[in-house]
């Protein structure tokens, strides 16, 4: 069986209040576009298909589009199942029209779906978490395992280490494979650590991260969760990542969907790099006209950006609106050089010049906005009135 293993799209997500929902219409159409060219029989998504429990409507609405567009009119068989991030009742809720899409969604661990034929693709045996499914002649027994705590899987850990429940459930759906057809498990989870030659690594720590030796051996385990793409080669277990870049810290590596081709003999697991769509870079400048400068050079280019200034002075309102004419630039980073106090000459702290620093410890505070006369006045009685106490 050929499946194209996918996870994390996070749809209505935003970057600093910026809506990404563009940049995933258009992977969406990248991934329709693979999905045809590789012949795809089985799509697992393996959970966080929003970014939060109350996803926007323009969210959902690309949901239900995507798995429209993807199944291929009931075609292309999509199993899903929620992550941390999902409502799962309500990811659920579009499962009676789904399914004549050949769409599975579950809501819950150890869910048993009902037999019967979904599109194209079969379902000719159900327990609680698992499926023998057949999609053009070909077969997989698949155990599904939402994303796993104390609330979705209703237990306490109080007698069982975490890792260790989480190991059972998955050796003991597995085992129920009976049928001589390749097994694979899609959860979303964290796997940390590593067993074998050419293996990832990945340190998460933590009580709720599984060891890659708590997982059982089977054909392909399609992992979701994780950002980045990850191999552990050892348990054929895969982190496909999410489809574009959600921080910065994300634009370090390549984003990918893996292609998978199972059978009982061997997995060959195929990575398709992903455009990127609209990367998020950082650019450091000196002083505010450099600043200007490189925000009108980079108003065409297609990419989100956070722009470091090191600046002697606060920027001026004027100076912040010719930079933000730029409405690619997130955020602007104010580096202002500190003042090495010990370098400086001894003062004297007259009247006069406590008022002084006063003002200019209010604009340091308050991003340059010098105190107005009601706050200067309020100051300036508080020094009179501890003059009249020490003198007093």
């Amino acid at each position: 069986m050929k499946i194209l293993h996918t996870s994390d799209w996070h749809f209505g997500k935003k970057l600093e209040g910026q809506s990404r929902i563009e940049e995933q219409k258009k992977f969406i159409e990248t991934l329709n576009v693979i999905v045809k060219n590789e012949n795809i029989d089985l799509i697992l998504l393996a959970g966080d298909i929003y970014d939060t429990y109350n996803p926007p409507a323009e969210a959902e609405r690309l949901f239900f589009n995507s798995i429209k567009l993807l199944s291929n009119n009931g075609q292309v068989g999509i199993i899903i199942i929620p992550g941390n991030h999902d409502n799962p009742k309500r990811l659920s809720s579009v499962s009676a029209l789904a399914e004549d899409y050949g769409v599975i969604i579950y809501e819950k661990a150890f869910q048993t779906i009902p037999i019967g034929k979904y599109g194209s693709l079969k379902i000719i045996h159900s327990d609680e978490g698992g499926i023998l499914v057949e999609q053009n002649n070909k077969k997989a027994y698949i155990y599904n395992l939402p994303f796993p705590s104390e609330a979705t899987l209703n237990e306490d850990f109080q007698n069982i280490k975490f890792h260790e429940r989480i190991s059972e459930i998955l050796h003991n759906g597995i085992e129920k494979n009976i049928f001589n057809v390749p097994s694979i498990i899609m959860t979303h989870i964290y796997v940390s650590g590593s067993m074998g030659e050419g293996d990832e690594y990945l340190e998460l720590g933590g009580a709720r991260a599984i060891a890659i030796d708590d997982l059982p051996n089977v054909n392909y385990i399609a992992l979701g969760h994780v950002h980045k793409p990850l191999a552990f080669k050892s348990k054929n277990a895969y982190y496909c990542g999410s489809p574009i870049e959600y921080r910065i810290t994300e634009n370090k590596f390549e984003k990918k969907v893996f292609v998978v081709n199972i059978t009982k003999e061997e997995s060959i697991v195929k990575n398709i790099p992903l455009d990127n769509f609209k990367p998020i870079k950082e650019y450091s400048v000196n002083g505010a006209q450099e600043a200007i400068e490189r925000s009108i050079e980079l108003e065409k280019i297609n990419e989100w950006i956070y722009l470091k200034i090191n600046l002697e002075e606060p920027l001026t309102n004027s100076q912040l609106r010719k930079i933000k004419k730029n409405k690619n630039i997130l955020e602007i980073i104010p580096l202002i050089k500190e003042v090495d106090i010990k370098n400086k000459e001894n003062i004297n702290y007259t009247e006069e010049n406590i008022q002084e620093a006063f003002i200019e410890f209010f604009k340091e505070e308050n991003k340059g906005l010098e105190p107005n006369s009601e706050i200067k006045n309020m100051f300036f009685n508080l020094l009179e009135e501890g003059d009249n106490i020490e003198t007093n």
